[in-house]
């Protein structure tokens, strides 16, 4: 989905199930959001796409959320979908992250965050790629997943998927695990093999995707679940 009329296509969906904030007052806890990372060449679209059948979900991929963070009026057509509490508690998260606002890099990083947090504000969302978790205020209930696999499943799958060579299913591998790492340590000064990162880690050539449904299904529950009574 890269094109503009894909762009668009996707917005005018979103906005119609978002709809006007004033429409969504009487919502009072939003749905699910998973934040998928993985490494490349474990199914992870396809995991996403299994995850939304079974949740009903809808899938956010990182090429999309980038391209409504670089356009500026986008982004503000996007988080007006929030009403003003919540774009008062967005604001106050990001006015305390700090930071230099004259710095490309930190504006960037902004614009991420706003229409991330827009996103899983709204719920009922799979966000695939890059980590969306790193972004995402701690409190915010999202279940951090991180999909990985060995080397020689991830080269047969990408083999399979980009009908490439395995030198150059290898060389692709290599190369977008190096721009994911550097990424991460970039805008989020964090580590994307740190296992703490994360809620769950699964290895996707042992779990089966209907057993790995299954596992998110019951954390889901509890991360939706009503907090507990502190009396």
């Amino acid at each position: 989905m890269t094109s503009i009329e894909s762009l668009n296509q996707y917005l005018a969906a979103q906005f119609e199930v978002w709809g006007r904030p004033e429409d969504r007052r009487k919502k009072i806890r939003a749905g699910p959001v998973i934040a998928i990372t993985r490494e490349p060449g474990c199914n992870g679209a396809a995991i996403a796409q299994e995850l939304t059948k079974a949740f009903g979900l809808v899938v956010h991929d990182w090429e999309i959320v980038e391209r409504i963070a670089e356009n500026a009026h986008v982004s503000e057509q996007v988080v007006a979908t929030l009403d003003e509490k919540v774009r008062s508690k967005l604001e106050e998260w990001l006015a305390g992250l700090g930071g230099d606002s004259s710095l490309s890099a930190h504006r960037y990083r902004q614009c991420l965050r706003r229409i991330l947090f827009t996103i899983a504000s709204h719920g009922n969302a799979v966000i695939l790629g890059r980590g969306a978790n790193f972004l995402l205020p701690a409190d915010q209930r999202t279940i951090g997943l991180r999909l990985v696999a060995p080397i020689e499943t991830r080269v047969r799958n990408t083999m399979q998927a980009r009908r490439l060579s395995r030198e150059t299913a290898l060389k692709h591998i290599a190369l977008t695990e190096q721009e994911q790492r550097e990424w991460v340590r970039k805008n989020a000064d964090a580590d994307i093999d740190d296992a703490t990162h994360y809620h769950l880690v699964i290895n996707t050539a042992l779990v089966t995707t209907p057993t790995l449904v299954r596992i998110v299904g019951e954390m889901l529950k509890v991360t939706l679940s009503p907090p507990a009574d502190a009396g």
